[in-house]
């Protein structure tokens, strides 16, 4: 009897054991990571918030409002939805059928309208890959004051800036459509430039308060520099090669200082303004 008992304890006490080693082995497996949202889920979060947040079915008054052409645009200076420095500068022009969305050194895109969402508070359209929203109320952005506030949904990035009725067909946006908030930058990468008088070929606001200006010297060397905003610091400063180029680069180019350059061949020069009216420098455009 005592050797049964015996025997049934060695057993319990093994079961046991293994329970717990199976146990402690579940424990140790790793668990999964979730996956961050994709582009596609970040956009349709962000599109049902403004959505919401337009209100119920316009009346005939409010629809009003909404109807017709319309030309935005944001610059580095414009504040997304949780306050945080926005993309760089963008232009969008919303026609009857199309919409195109412009980022200077990104290209163009774009897409046929679908039937616009007319609300109480705003309308909304999507248009290929763009979810635009259009709300009528003050905007002020880069010295800009226009009626509206727009909204570019592009990628799972949230664009915002400011809009007015009607399309302009003067000059397409560049680089240095938002050139005044851009000198920041643009001075401290030119202070560290050896070969003068240098021409800035390409400028655009990154990520986290920073800036990229791409240089030529005078002795033609090409030059990316990456810069805070605010011009603090420099954190690149290095050589590209000559086929490393950007698209609008070149067109214009940007020269420092109150010393009209040269145009050359198939280039004009004028004068760039603050939007106070400062003089900043020259602008060399292509001209044929």
């Amino acid at each position: 009897m005592r050797t049964l008992m015996r025997g049934l304890s060695c057993a319990l006490v093994l079961a046991a054991l293994v329970a717990a080693s199976a146990c402690q082995r579940a424990s140790e497996t790793p668990s999964e990571a979730t996956a961050p949202p994709s582009n596609a889920e970040r956009e349709a979060a962000i599109a049902a918030e403004q959505l919401a947040a337009l209100g119920g079915p316009a009346s005939a008054e409010q629809r009003a409002l909404y109807e017709g052409e319309f030309q935005a645009s944001g610059g580095i200076d414009a504040l997304n939805s949780d306050g945080a420095g926005a993309e760089g500068a963008w232009e969008l022009r919303l026609l009857a059928d199309y919409a195109q969305f412009a980022r200077p050194g990104l290209g163009e895109d774009g897409g046929i309208t679908g039937e616009r969402d007319y609300r109480e508070r705003g309308m909304r359209v999507v248009a290929g890959p763009l979810t635009v929203t259009i709300m009528y109320q003050p905007c002020s952005a880069s010295g800009l004051q226009l009626p509206y506030v727009a909204h570019v949904l592009f990628e799972g990035v949230a664009y915002q800036g400011c809009a007015r009725r009607g399309i302009d067909d003067g000059v397409r946006p560049t680089w240095a459509s938002v050139l005044p908030e851009l000198i920041p930058a643009i001075d401290a990468c030119l202070a560290r430039v050896t070969s003068r008088p240098a021409r800035v070929t390409f400028a655009t606001a990154l990520d986290e308060g920073q800036v990229s200006v791409r240089i030529r010297d005078a002795d033609g060397a090409r030059r990316e520099c990456i810069a805070g905003a605010s011009g603090a610091n420099v954190a690149v400063f290095e050589p590209i090669a000559d086929l490393d180029r950007r698209a609008g680069e070149g067109d214009p180019e940007f020269q420092r200082g109150a010393s009209e350059p040269r145009g050359g061949n198939c280039r004009a020069v004028e004068p760039a303004l603050a939007r106070d009216g400062e003089h900043l420098g020259w602008l060399i455009r292509r001209s044929c």
